[in-house]
């Protein structure tokens, strides 16, 4: 049965309660993009998919606003498409940047205010071609864009987000060969990669700052929460802190290394579904000598993760050192069956919750994800939203999870207790 709100755990005034979004997965017909043409090489996308038509957000933005208005929403999180503003080296199409200023206007229209992400994993082809990312000065080529957008838009946002995810991207690209440009094990190659979006992010930031000194910045960062699977065997807890280094740190000033979390920002994003028991494997040479295993007696994802809510108290918890305004800026969970997503948004916002009262300045929450979409090379297989859409059709039916978040955005508020 769906909770009753009584108030008895109430957020800070001002809290906002969201969805989050990505253009590629969303928007549809992105036919200048690197992810475009990754779709379409023989087995890279599950079940053959692409992302064709995909919710035909592009078109149907309206639409789409007015259900999470009606979903209690104050914020959204949406992406701007750098291979539709700027198609070709240093020439911006200006019909995209007027859209694109539709989009914000009609969001701002229907009481939501915009979080804008400059850069959510896809590239026009034009940069890829050139080598991306791992290419010498990418965080030059990406500049251009940046202050182009800021400029034609800039009025309608106070909150950015430069970069979606850093390590993810690097690691999927050039070590798992999951997205493009499909390299597997190019240590190299990632290094190159992490440390060109470092200077990505601090050359957008400081562009964005110059012309809105006011604006709120940061980067979004995935921590995927890594426990020594036998607390007090040294040799996990060591495999558990390598993990957390590999992800959670990137390169500065030649082999030095900082934490992503560390690097110039007004707020900290963070992005966290799930993470696993870590135990050191002697037999795994090809895993880096590590078995990761969900925690037992948790319910588990489409995904195969652990739905584990607490972990999300502990990551924001990790975050409060550093002393800053901090937006959940992603989590959700993979689930065809919305029942699990139910039992799941409580327990999250519980958690975090939980983590204000403990001193995190938490100002809002992103749920991943609005519509069900296409989910990067797991097709459209992967369920994330509160929305159900139609494959053929593309009709947009809320499900009753969306119902319960509107309770809970409506009353700023989660019930002590499920009734």
């Amino acid at each position: 049965m769906i909770a009753r709100v009584t108030g008895s755990r109430s957020f800070p005034p001002g809290f906002l309660w969201a969805n989050a979004t990505a253009a590629h997965q969303v928007e549809g017909n992105n036919t200048n993009s690197d992810w475009w043409a990754f779709e379409r090489q023989q087995g890279r996308i599950h079940g053959g998919d692409v992302s064709g038509l995909a919710v035909d957000h592009y078109n149907r933005y309206r639409e789409d606003f007015a259900l999470l208005r009606k979903q209690r929403n104050n914020s959204h999180r949406l992406s701007i498409e750098w291979s539709r503003v700027e198609p070709s080296r240093g020439e911006f199409d200006s019909r995209q940047l007027r859209h694109y200023r539709d989009v914000l206007g009609e969001l701002r229209e229907q009481g939501l205010s915009p979080m804008l992400t400059l850069h959510h994993f896809s590239n026009p082809l034009w940069f890829a071609a050139k080598g991306g990312w791992a290419a010498p000065g990418a965080h030059e080529v990406f500049l251009p864009f940046v202050r182009r957008v800021v400029e034609e838009l800039g009025d309608l946002v106070s909150l950015w987000v430069t970069i979606n995810e850093p390590n993810i991207y690097a690691t999927q690209g050039w070590i798992f060969g999951s997205w493009p440009p499909g390299r597997r094990n190019d240590i190299r190659g990632l290094w190159r990669v992490l440390g060109n979006l470092r200077l990505g992010h601090e050359a957008a930031y400081q562009a964005i700052k110059e012309r809105l000194p006011d604006a709120a910045v940061g980067l979004a960062h995935n921590k995927f929460w890594l426990v020594p699977a036998r607390p007090g065997n040294p040799l996990d807890r060591v495999a558990a802190q390598t993990g957390h280094r590999m992800m959670d740190f990137w390169p500065v000033a030649g082999r030095r290394m900082l934490r992503t979390v560390a690097a110039s920002s007004d707020f900290i994003g963070l992005n966290h579904y799930s993470g696993r028991l870590v135990r050191f494997d002697p037999l795994r040479p090809g895993s880096q000598f590590v078995r990761q295993l969900n925690p037992p007696g948790y319910p588990v994802s489409d995904f195969g993760d652990a739905v584990k809510p607490d972990w999300m108290r502990d990551a924001l918890l990790d975050l409060k050192q550093f002393s800053k305004p901090v937006y959940v800026t992603e989590s959700g969970i993979a689930a065809e069956d919305d029942e699990l997503r139910q039992r799941f948004l409580p327990e999250v916002l519980g958690e975090v919750w939980a983590a204000i009262q403990k001193g995190v300045d938490v100002r809002g929450f992103y749920h991943w994800t609005s519509m069900d979409n296409f989910e990067w090379a797991h097709g459209y297989r992967m369920k994330f939203g509160m929305i159900a859409v139609d494959p053929k059709t593309l009709e947009r039916t809320p499900k009753p999870s969306s119902a319960l978040f509107a309770r809970f955005a409506q009353a700023n508020a989660l019930p002590e207790a499920a009734e």
